[in-house]
């Protein structure tokens, strides 16, 4: 009886600590098989593509708990730190290859920063919408003005997750902090034209609805 006392106890204070550090409930799981990760996570296509005190097109997958969560087109019930710990270990090594200037230096012409590309291993990103038999793709749920299409990759950038607490999982840039970006669009093409990425009319659900996001790591070579 002391032993279960004691669990509930520990269980109890978890809960407050979670409520008193801002999020009403703790994050969900990831379930991890195979190449895949999947997660549940909820339509706001809304915020997506406010371009009034917004960025327009740029947030694909957030935390709802991370400071991006308004501006994203589908807010997840877990965290971007759940998600690059399940990708690390499906055997997924990110690139780590961008600096915060990246971002930070975006609207400095003589800087080259802007202009570097996420690396890492492929992922796809796949949408899967209750009532449909298959998952959607990148280009069958968002519209792209340039036609330079979808090229995600495992960035990780770990290291600049205490910086912004954005609760970035997907950008559809180059973005430093992503753990998954667009390797087909740069942080200096979004300054140019900020407005490329669109959803595509009536391929979604209701902004409140649910679905369910897979990332698929491309297996290594040779594997």
């Amino acid at each position: 009886m002391k032993a279960i006392l004691a669990s509930a106890a520990l269980a109890g204070a978890a809960a407050v600590l979670w409520v008193a550090s801002g999020s009403a409930a703790a994050p969900a799981s990831v379930i991890r098989r195979d190449h895949t990760v999947e997660f549940p996570a909820t339509i706001h296509a809304s915020g997506f593509g406010r371009a009034f005190l917004g960025m327009p097109g740029y947030h694909l997958i957030v935390w709802k708990g991370g400071r991006a969560a308004g501006e994203a087109l589908f807010q997840a019930d877990v965290t971007d730190v759940q998600v690059l710990d399940a990708l690390e270990a499906l055997g997924g090594k990110p690139g780590n290859n961008l600096p915060m200037a990246s971002w930070d230096e975006r609207n400095d012409a003589r800087s080259h920063a802007p202009d570097m590309v996420i690396a890492g291993p492929a992922v796809d990103v796949l949408i899967r919408i209750p009532g449909r038999v298959e998952p959607l793709r990148l280009d069958q749920v968002l519209e792209d003005a340039t036609g330079h299409g979808f090229e995600m990759r495992l960035g990780g950038h770990r290291a600049n997750i205490p910086k912004w607490k954005s609760g970035c999982i997907a950008c559809l840039y180059s973005c430093p902090g992503s753990k998954v970006g667009n390797a087909r669009s740069t942080v200096r093409d979004y300054v140019r034209n900020p407005e490329r990425y669109r959803v595509r009319p009536g391929v979604l659900p209701a902004d409140g609805s649910r679905v369910t996001v897979v990332l698929r790591l491309s297996p290594a070579p040779g594997a």
